[in-house]
């Protein structure tokens, strides 16, 4: 292959642009999967904390069960 084939072939990749849609496509779709990503992750952790401090709770509440005798919780 001489200078000038490698040349031409150059100027034909420089100026063709019939694959540029797919590209712009993919770098899109993975910018929309790196953002879905994190975002699940500080989701995951917030509904992780929420439910945590739920639990809690109903824990709290349910140890303090009335006594059948009329004594009840303090």
């Amino acid at each position: 292959m001489n200078l000038d084939a490698v040349t031409t072939i150059l100027r034909q990749c420089i100026v063709d642009d019939s694959g540029q849609d797919i590209i712009e496509y993919g770098l899109l779709g993975s910018l929309i999967g790196v953002a879905a990503v994190l975002t699940w992750q500080l989701l995951a952790t917030k509904v992780g904390s929420v439910y945590g401090a739920a639990d809690a709770s109903v824990q709290g509440l349910s140890a303090c069960t009335p006594n059948p005798d009329g004594g009840g919780c303090p």
